[in-house]
């Protein structure tokens, strides 16, 4: 999966120790990328969310 904000994946962020939340991840780690925070893309809305 790919950030929003910058279209790297999952694996080129580091997992945040702000959060306890495993599915939050921090800053990227490519050096040109200035992305602080890695934005999962909501393609559809799960209908038990609604």
């Amino acid at each position: 999966m790919n950030c929003k904000r910058c279209h790297h994946t999952i694996d080129a962020h580091i997992p945040s120790n702000e959060s306890k939340s495993i599915t939050k991840f921090g800053k990227c780690l490519v050096k040109t990328c200035t992305c602080i925070q890695f934005i999962e893309p909501i393609e559809e809305i799960d209908e038990e969310l609604v």
